[in-house]
């Protein structure tokens, strides 16, 4: 993979060569056709990815179908929930059309911020601001959603 491209990233962008060219030994780039699950929700999730080129859709499945939780483009990044939390994929994501990921297996994505303190450190911190921002979109949708729930519903009689 090319250090620009790696630079341009948000949360690789304060690291030094040497330190991207270290990161980069560890990254595995493949394309993904469209319609393709690149994760499956309640499936093991073993990698980081990033995407490169192409968008993915993030969805859950509720009932008997699944609902968009978002859309992630070039630069952005996808499975960091198991990297700090291990467990299962809480959702799948898809190729929406033919897509580039570069993707680092979560042992040599540890291994390499374990010898490489600081940039562990810059890329952690970077990685938690997109998540914290994520977490504030998912309180809003999920606030006007049980709004939008409890406003259908006729009061309450009291006793």
């Amino acid at each position: 993979m090319q250090a620009e491209f790696l630079r341009g990233i948000h949360f690789l962008s304060g690291l030094s060569d040497t330190e991207l060219a270290g990161l980069n030994s560890s990254i595995v780039v493949r394309l993904v056709v469209p319609g393709k699950k690149i994760i499956e929700e309640g499936g093991p999730v073993e990698a980081f990815y990033i995407v490169c080129k192409g968008t993915v859709h993030v969805r859950r499945k509720v009932d008997d179908g699944e609902v968009l939780l978002g859309r992630i483009g070039p630069g952005g990044f996808f499975g960091e929930i198991n990297l700090f939390d291990p467990g299962l994929a809480t959702a799948t994501v898809y190729a929406v059309e033919n897509v580039s990921v570069a993707s680092i297996a979560y042992e040599a994505f540890k291994s390499f911020m374990g010898q490489n303190p600081n940039a562990g450190y810059k890329i952690v911190s970077a990685m938690m601001g997109e998540m914290s921002r994520r977490l504030r979109l998912t309180n809003d949708r999920l606030s006007n959603s049980v709004f939008w729930w409890s406003a259908s519903r006729p009061p309450m009689e009291e006793a």
